[in-house]
């Protein structure tokens, strides 16, 4: 059983307007990944935009490497790149099965199954388990309305939704990313080829703020890795790649601070030379923790400012006010951290 996991190429109107010159790893798809090896699958990951693969290309690779199973992620912006992908897999490979996941097709699946009939099941929400089972399923001939967390494309073209898969309790049973399998030496940021080691130290979020797409994909509730977990994928990333620096791309990495404070302690005791970025709301900013993300090489901080009209923020309900904002920069740069306002 061979699956190949595909990230599709960047729509032209998304590039164009795109000002950092950006390409990242995905992630997501390096946890599937890892999580297929763990159990003994041959997994392979096409990252079309660190290839600058045309949709030509694609075909050649589907015809060249031959899956049993497509799977593509899809955000809403490069949706309709995600369903071209999924088509030619279908045309070059007919006896495949195209799976997609993601944001787009967890918000909206019925629309998704829809617009693109190439896509045989979708996986709903958090996917590693889900995707596993899928593979265990399909590879034994069984039965895929059985598997939790899927829309299903039935013979008669119906739609059905299995129910739905319970959220991962313990981050720390999931392995590593398998960023062996992702072409580290291609990503970038402004145009400058760069290894980026970006870790997810957490998932869920308790907000309501209606731009955010997090506690619909991963719940509301927070979850978090343990601390030596964290840090063992940090020496991991450093020893592996021979970088010093790292990025935590948490949405919410500092809402447990005594989690936060293990975590720079375990960097430190473990003598790690490494800088590092994070992220934070405005109204969990606080000085000596600042200080203290500092000392564990912390160099800068993404702060969720959003706007400086208390106004939009009541509709964005965002939940934070202007004053905490200015409060949250002015206690970051005197902690030595550099801010970026998002």
């Amino acid at each position: 059983m061979k699956v190949l996991l595909v990230q599709p190429p960047i729509p032209p109107e998304v590039e164009l307007y795109s000002t950092a010159d950006m390409v990242a790893p995905s992630m997501g798809l390096a946890y599937l990944a890892a999580v297929l090896e763990q159990n003994g699958y041959h997994v392979e990951i096409l990252d079309a935009p660190a290839f600058e693969l045309t949709y030509e290309d694609l075909s050649g690779e589907f015809k060249r490497r031959k899956p049993d199973i497509v799977g593509v992620t899809a955000t809403t912006a490069v949706a309709p790149s995600a369903f071209k992908t999924a088509q030619i897999a279908k045309k070059v490979l007919p006896d495949s099965l195209v799976v997609m996941g993601g944001g787009h097709i967890t918000f909206i699946p019925v629309e998704t199954m829809k617009a693109e009939p190439s896509i045989d099941v979708g996986v709903i929400g958090e996917g590693e388990y889900t995707f596993l089972e899928l593979v265990e399923t399909w590879e034994k001939g069984g039965d895929l309305s059985k598997v939790k967390g899927l829309i299903l494309r039935r013979k008669d073209g119906s739609l059905h939704f299995t129910p739905p898969r319970p959220l991962i309790q313990n981050l720390d049973e999931l392995p590593f990313p398998a960023r062996h399998l992702l072409p580290m030496e291609r990503y970038k940021v402004f145009g400058k080829h760069i290894t980026l080691g970006l870790i997810f130290t957490s998932r869920g979020c308790p907000y309501n703020c209606v731009f955010c797409s997090s506690s619909l994909l991963f719940g509301k509730k927070f979850r978090a890795r343990s601390p030596r977990n964290v840090v063992d994928e940090v020496e991991e990333f450093v020893e592996k790649y021979k970088s010093d620096h790292v990025e935590f791309v948490d949405d919410l990495f500092i809402f447990d601070k005594k989690r936060v404070e293990a975590i720079c302690r375990e960097i430190r005791e473990r003598g790690l030379d490494i800088s590092w970025v994070c992220s934070a709301r405005v109204d969990s900013a606080d000085l000596e923790l600042f200080k203290t993300l500092r000392k564990a090489g912390c160099v800068m901080i993404y702060l969720g400012v959003e706007s400086g009209v208390q106004r939009v923020l009541n509709l964005m309900r965002k939940g934070t006010k202007v004053e905490q904002a200015v409060r949250a920069v002015r206690m970051a740069k005197e902690a030595g951290l550099q801010v970026v306002a998002s």
